[in-house]
This record gives C-alpha cells, structure tokens and sequence, in this order.
C-alpha cells in the first residue's frame, strides 16, 4: 500500500512539474514537444523538379512558411489548399501564391511583390520555358482570373 501511495505522490508531483513548466513556456510546453517530435512539413520537397509547382514550394519554405507536399498539379492547389485549411481567396499579397487551373495541369506563381497600382510582380518556373524561372508582372485586369493561396506559418522553421 505504502508503494501505491508513493507511486501516486510521484506522478502527482510530475504533472503539476509539467503543468508548471508549460505555463512557463511562450508557445507551452506541450505545443513545443510537438514541434519538436513532429517532423518538418517542408523538409523535403515532394514535387517534380522543373515545375511550377516545385519552384513555388521552395520559395514558400524560403519565406519560413508552409504548404502541403501533396497538392498535386497546380490545378488542384487551390481546391486542395482550402481543403486542408489554407486561405484561399481574392486578395494577392506578397508571399502568396497565384493559381490557376487553365492549361494542361494548371499554373501557380510566387507573389513577390504588391505595386501601389493594384498589379503585383510574380517569380514562377517552367512558364516560358521548362527548368527556367522567369519573372513578370500581373496587372490588375489580369488578376481577377486567378485564386490566391495564403502559406501557413511554418513551427519548425526557426528550429534550423
């Protein structure tokens, strides 16, 4: 009995040590062990090297942020990306990403940059030709035809 008795002084003890500690963490303890014991989303890069769709993946892990690694082609990622809780919308911001499904397997772009004008300047790959990154800007008129993706923060990485 006197070991039953222990045993329960123990754990006791350990989750309020526990509790304690994550209410001494910024982000919490247990949010932090998560980051800790849960892989990188963007650690490796799922997408075929040469498409857009590789390109803008890196360029969204640059930025600290996160997007799924299986979106498929860029003509699903607008669809796919709301299923999975993204913001999807109308507004093209920096850091965004500019999706259409028209052509083949659709397209998608990285958003560099928002000019005062309401046109926006976009990095993307295999547009003009294949494997070449290539820059151009969308004018307002123009935007209208595409959905916007909105990254995620990526946890772990400030970790690296």
């Amino acid at each position: 009995m006197k070991r039953i008795i222990l045993a329960v002084i123990i754990i006791t003890a350990a989750v309020f040590s526990l509790v304690y500690a994550d209410s001494k963490i910024e982000n919490g303890l247990i949010e932090e062990l998560k980051i800790l014991l849960t892989p990188d989303p963007m650690e490796n890069n799922t997408y075929d090297q040469g498409e857009c769709t590789y390109y803008v993946f890196d360029k969204v892990k640059e930025d600290g942020m996160m997007i799924e690694r299986s979106w498929g082609d860029a003509e699903y990622w607008a669809e796919r990306a709301d299923e999975d809780g993204y913001v999807v919308n109308d507004i093209p911001e920096a850091g965004a990403l500019m999706q259409t499904d028209r052509g083949e397997i659709g397209h998608v772009a990285y958003i560099e940059s928002v000019n005062d004008d309401g046109s926006f300047d976009v990095s993307e790959m295999n547009f003009l030709e294949s494997y070449e990154v290539s820059e151009r800007t969308i004018t307002t008129e123009e935007a209208a035809d595409y959905k916007y993706i909105h990254p995620k923060v990526n946890k772990h990485a400030d970790r690296e």
